[in-house]
């Protein structure tokens, strides 16, 4: 009985990372740069922020490395201009990729009876040696429930007395060719890639309030050329998707449905776009200019309905599509019953009303919450990305892969050789 009682087992807090953190959101509309400092206690305080109009992405890839990395360099400099200090490292968004996820379980022995840190380590790490498939890597890994000897849904097993111990993982993975041009793009201006998020889960980590987590959430991030979809259950992050559709294919849809230049079909949508019919829409004239036409004598008029008419059905599309893989998915009745949507497309007018009676749920626009500094004019859904990136990135993610994993640096034999004292000792 002399070791009936140990010494308790005391779990290390989070680890705050201190210093200077930067986020790179290199999204197909906008590319957006925040620089925060962290003293390590009191969380992030923003410092820099950059905007600069993107090039060279389309859908969430890039089609141009010069003109993209120039846009990148642009924003980086301004963001720090204003905050007064340079930076090296940058956590970068992906939206793009074919992301998918995956479920996977876990199993180890317990050492010596009492759950250690040790233990847990050994655990996470097996995930490490899971292929993801050709081509293929892995941008998350979640840690979802621990089960100790059987019992499920512990969340903290550390110090738990037990024989086998084992861990359902929620595992993010995305195109290697994606994060290795998207690397490229940033390299160009001297920096280096400190992490990669998905950009529908780090916006969902910068808009979703606690309760939102633990209660079920689903949360679209709506981007300009990928809309990604993420499903939040008893405070874990449990699937992400995503469809090539985002705002800019309505501005085109609008731009070829009216015959005018792609400039002015994102202004009329931003100005007069809506999901929903109004009363008076089809009494209300725009006065738009016709492709290669520039005199006011050739200028066409249409009635108003009609751009919601050309809005709704790529509207409808792009969340029949999501709809869809959820149902695929096993998630169409679990996902919640509320839906946050983010990013720059949500701020179409009656898109709030549009997804409530379309899902079934109540549903809000998601801003970004939880970081000091942040300029009014960042406080709206098109920066939850950035904002989730800092908050992601000021935390260490024992489980999360490191960036020498995503590219394969350690190779040859001693390489195998470390790794394997990794995973098991």
């Amino acid at each position: 009985m002399k070791n009936a009682f140990r010494k308790p087992v005391i779990r290390k807090p989070s680890r705050q990372r201190s210093g200077v953190l930067a986020a790179l959101d290199i999204g197909t509309s906008k590319i957006a740069c925040f620089i925060a400092e962290n003293n390590g206690s009191t969380g992030p305080v923003i410092k820099g922020i950059g905007q600069h109009a993107s090039t060279g992405m389309r859908s969430g890839e890039v089609v141009n490395i010069e003109a993209l990395s120039v846009a990148i360099g642009k924003s980086v400099e301004a963001a720090e201009i204003m905050a007064g200090l340079p930076v090296d490292r940058v956590s970068v968004s992906v939206s793009g990729g074919a992301q998918k996820s995956v479920i996977r379980r876990h199993l180890t022995d317990v050492a010596e009876g009492v759950v250690s840190e040790r233990d847990i380590s050994r655990v996470l790490r097996q995930d490490m040696e899971t292929s993801e498939g050709e081509g293929r890597v892995a941008l998350h890994r979640v840690p979802l429930q621990y089960m100790l000897d059987g019992v499920k849904g512990i969340r903290d097993p550390l110090g738990m007395r037990g024989r086998s111990l084992a861990v359902d993982l929620a595992v993010i993975s995305a195109a290697e060719s994606t994060l290795a041009n998207l690397t490229t793009v940033v390299e160009r201006n001297h920096l280096e890639v400190d992490c990669f998020g998905a950009s529908s889960y780090v916006s969902a980590l910068s808009s979703l309030v606690e309760d939102e987590k633990d209660l079920g959430a689903t949360v679209i991030d709506m981007g300009a050329g990928v809309t990604g979809i993420s499903i939040f259950m008893e405070g874990n992050l449990v699937y992400i998707d995503q469809v090539p559709i985002g705002g800019n294919h309505v501005t085109s849809d609008i731009a070829r449905g009216l015959s005018t230049p792609v400039e002015e079909a994102e202004r009329i949508k931003t100005l007069h776009g809506s999901v929903l019919a109004a009363i008076g829409d089809t009494d209300q004239l725009l006065t738009l200019p016709l492709i290669g036409e520039k005199t006011r004598e050739t200028a066409q008029q249409v009635e108003l309905g009609l751009l919601g008419e050309i809005i709704r059905p790529r509207i409808e599309e792009t969340f029949e599509m999501l709809l869809n893989r959820l149902e695929a998915a096993g998630f169409g009745a679990a996902a919640g019953q509320r839906v946050i949507l983010t990013g720059g497309a949500a701020q179409l007018p009656g898109i709030t009303e549009f997804v409530s009676t379309l899902f079934g749920r109540a549903v809000r626009i998601g801003k970004p919450v939880g970081l000091v500094g942040m300029a009014d004019a960042t406080r709206g859904p098109s920066f939850s990305t950035t904002a989730g990136l800092i908050r992601y990135t000021s935390v260490e993610h024992e489980s999360e892969p490191k960036p020498e994993t995503l590219h394969e640096t350690r190779g040859g034999m001693f390489g195998r050789i470390g790794e394997w004292f990794n995973n098991h000792i």
